[in-house]
């Protein structure tokens, strides 16, 4: 069993500040914080800790960037295929409030040129008990391809559709797990009340909707199940969306039933809120394994 994630890896400059700017304000970061991130790298090797087999199929440049994000793939992710394109390695620039909150901007160049038959082709061959997770910052049709690719062979198909740069309605059919937040649910719905409902009704399989402090809900056409927050002091909320998915999709993947896969996961996002920085603030192997371990014994 393997989960190919096809995705994006990106450098991350992080600048703690009092607050989040307003517009056309300057503000004086306390401090600044150079990571490696992006969705797809973030969520490849939160899985592999889980203790997934995983393969991550992402492209970078050939700059210093890039060469720093295949060191860190190939202590990570070992047999990943990070392909080298002619643009610089995506950048992300985050603003970290005190309160935790942020503020993300993300270029995608070099994602942007991983094109549909390169990626299929990277990714190999799929398996009937693989999984194909996908992101937003591919094009939508490498998108498509990837989540093709994957319901033809018989993989469980997630997708977390952020950022969402263009319209997921015909793809959502593809997705048997799809993961959002309260902002991209309304963008997906196309309105500031959509419901999950509303995405199974586009004929996605199921809908994950994580909602920070007030927890997360799984909807499916047989009911919902829900999970509240772990109590913890947040210091920064950068990758606790892809500590989410990982710890969730690892359980599931692992035989947990939704309801102990929901509080591994939020006990996993509870330690990456918990610390500063994006990479350098996820679970240790031996951390998420324990979230893992301590929620599945709770049958």
């Amino acid at each position: 069993m393997t989960v190919h994630v096809v995705g994006n890896v990106t450098e991350d400059i992080v600048f703690s500040v009092p607050r989040l700017p307003a517009p056309g304000e300057t503000l004086i970061a306390s401090e600044r914080l150079v990571d490696m991130g992006g969705k797809g790298l973030n969520q490849a090797v939160l899985l592999a800790r889980a203790g997934c087999a995983v393969r991550l199929v992402a492209a970078v440049g050939a700059d210093e960037a890039g060469k720093r994000a295949e060191a860190y793939a190939g202590i990570e992710l070992p047999g990943s295929r990070l392909l080298v394109m002619d643009a610089q390695t995506d950048q992300s620039v985050i603003a970290v409030a005190s309160d935790g909150e942020n503020h993300i901007i993300s270029s995608a160049a070099a994602a942007g040129r991983l094109d549909p038959g390169a990626a299929v082709r990277a990714i190999g061959p799929i398996g009937a008990d693989d999984a194909v997770v996908v992101q937003g910052n591919l094009t939508r049709e490498t998108t498509r391809a990837v989540l093709a690719a994957g319901r033809d062979g018989g993989a469980w198909t997630v997708a977390n559709p952020s950022p969402i740069r263009w319209a997921w309605d015909d793809l959502l059919a593809l997705c048997d797990l799809v993961i959002v937040n309260r902002r991209e649910l309304a963008v997906l719905t196309g309105s500031a009340s959509g419901r999950p409902a509303d995405l199974l009704a586009r004929r996605a399989g199921a809908v994950l909707l994580t909602l920070g402090a007030e927890g997360a809900m799984h909807t499916t056409a047989a009911g919902e199940a829900s999970v509240a927050a772990a109590a913890v002091d947040v210091v920064d909320t950068a990758g606790a969306g892809d500590t989410f998915l990982a710890a969730f999709v690892a359980a599931i993947l692992g035989g947990r039933e939704t309801a102990c896969a929901l509080r591994a996961a939020a006990a996993a996002a509870a330690l990456t809120v918990s610390r500063a920085g994006t990479s350098s603030a996820f679970p240790s192997r031996r951390e998420m394994l324990r979230c893992l371990e301590v929620t599945g014994s709770m049958h």
